[in-house]
């Protein structure tokens, strides 16, 4: 019996493990499609004639479908399963971000573009964290880091590739992006097999479960729109900055690259550390490193502005998994949902404050609005102190 047991577990985690991986190589190509724009925001910012504050505008607007609608496609993926929300969002993403990338001749007409790539973006995340959540068992943490560093490294990868394509096949050569995504749309398709299955089609939302959840999730969106608030505007402004500074498009794209890769090891031990000292540490220790790196980024000279970008992203992206996981759990029967509401209304309004970092930095300068930035992460140390215990 003993044996038995054991050698149908055995399986059982090497499926899940497997499964876990091709989720995060999704979630890898996924995350970079919306992170393509920055590295070239310069040459986009002259191609279609638009100014530094339509810059920032750009992720508040793309949130709207990004960020906003994963609430909703996450209790919609829930009550129904299927595999289309995590392959037809992957497909559609992929295609929508590369053609705008190439071929979008004005401003308008790329915010569309966002728009409705912005769709697929937001059908992805919620469903195909509430799998890996489950795949995951008792090791949420860990499980959850390993899905979210597919999406850091995947923003980390985005302006290398996004500023290779350009350099080498120009600007209308950037609609080839679109091909790894649509390969790994195909993938997914035969990977979840069988279907996932209805969750909740028989159970109501509107219940006191639900309704308390709801009522701690507050804070809990104030910290999550702080840290998206610093991402969006590091990954908008530094390009520009460096741009203002004459220094290559290729060196503000490396520093990204660092930034979103090195906050994909932070997000694996964040999700590893809270898995041991709880959720409120890490929280309080991201917001204070991260407030003191950005910082040291402004002021960095030589290889030191290297080493603090990368310090900012360990430190700024060690929550990602933590929030997903803490969000999981205020809405245990609703975790497509959960995580939906969790990065989708908080990393919304996150985006929208960053609209009022591009209008700082238009006004003063874009090491004042980043300065800014660095003092208002500070400010998630009281909501995570009010936190409720899991």
């Amino acid at each position: 019996m003993i044996t038995t047991g054991t050698a149908t577990a055995v399986p059982r985690r090497n499926r899940s493990l497997w499964k876990t991986g091709f989720f995060t190589v999704a979630h890898f190509l996924n995350d970079s499609y919306p992170n393509l724009y920055p590295a070239l925001l310069p040459v986009l910012m002259v191609a279609m004639h638009f100014s530094v504050v339509l810059a920032g505008l750009l992720s508040s607007i793309a949130a709207l479908t990004t960020q906003l609608l994963q609430p909703l496609m996450g209790l919609w993926a829930d009550r129904v399963g299927t595999r289309y929300f995590v392959v037809g969002g992957l497909m559609a993403g992929s295609i929508v971000s590369a053609a705008a990338l190439a071929f979008s001749p004005t401003y308008g007409i790329f915010v569309v573009a966002l728009l409705i790539g912005g769709i697929g973006n937001a059908a992805f995340h919620p469903h195909a964290s509430a799998l890996v959540g489950d795949l995951s068992g008792a090791r949420k943490g860990l499980g959850m880091g390993l899905f979210m560093i597919g999406g850091n490294i995947g923003r980390a990868i985005a302006p290398i590739a996004a500023t290779t394509t350009f350099l080498y096949f120009g600007r209308h050569g950037l609609w080839i992006l679109a091909l790894p995504g649509m390969a790994m749309a195909g993938v997914m398709w035969f990977v979840m097999r069988p279907s996932p299955q209805p969750k909740t089609r028989d159970v109501k939302i509107w219940t006191p479960e639900f309704r308390r959840g709801l009522k701690h999730s507050g804070n809990l969106l104030l910290i999550v729109m702080l840290r998206n608030m610093a991402s969006l505007a590091t990954m908008t402004l530094v390009p520009i900055l460096w741009h203002a500074r004459h220094r290559p498009l290729g060196e503000a794209a490396a520093l990204l690259s660092v930034l979103f890769l090195l906050g994909s090891l932070g997000n694996m031990s964040g999700g590893a550390l809270s898995d041991r000292l709880g959720a409120k540490p890490v929280l309080i220790g991201s917001a204070i490193l991260s407030s003191v790196f950005l910082w040291w980024f402004l002021h960095a000279q030589g290889p030191f502005i290297w080493i603090s970008m990368g310090l900012l992203g360990f430190a700024l992206y060690s929550t990602a998994s933590v929030v997903m996981v803490y969000g999981q759990a205020l809405f245990p029967n609703n975790k497509g949902m959960a995580s939906g509401l969790t990065l989708g209304v908080g990393n919304t309004l996150g985006a929208v404050a960053v609209a009022g970092i591009g209008f700082l930095a238009k006004q003063t300068s874009t090491e004042m609005a980043l300065s800014v930035t660095a003092v208002l992460l500070l400010l998630s140390i009281p909501f995570t102190m009010k936190l409720k215990s899991l």
